[in-house]
């Protein structure tokens, strides 16, 4: 019987002992998927803003500068609730941003 290979992934993690870094780089790569999507008016909105990392369901986002950081926050709840949604559970429950150093 065919197993999708994410699922082969997934259990591999675990049995290794890498399922939280295996979540966080998931996480983060899902992000940067969405972006476009999360901000459809804004050309390029990946030269601005980047997962910086996932810890304890928060994701933290770099930001350019603190207009980008206020338009994050601004869709706070729509990015928790695509991100969820793409993940299938509630894997962030909070979303912090920070700026790029």
């Amino acid at each position: 019987m065919f197993e999708p290979f994410q699922k082969f992934l997934q259990r591999a993690a675990g049995q290794y002992g890498i399922a939280k870094e295996a979540r966080a780089a998931q996480v983060c790569h899902d992000f940067r998927a969405l972006l476009p999507e999360l901000f459809p008016e804004r050309e390029n909105p990946q030269e601005y803003m980047s997962p910086a990392y996932y810890r304890e369901n928060i994701l933290v986002i770099n930001v350019e500068n603190p207009a980008w950081g206020h338009e994050v926050v601004m869709r706070k709840d729509k990015i928790i609730a695509e991100m969820n949604k793409r993940a299938g559970s509630e894997v962030i429950k909070n979303l912090r941003t920070q700026l790029k150093r």
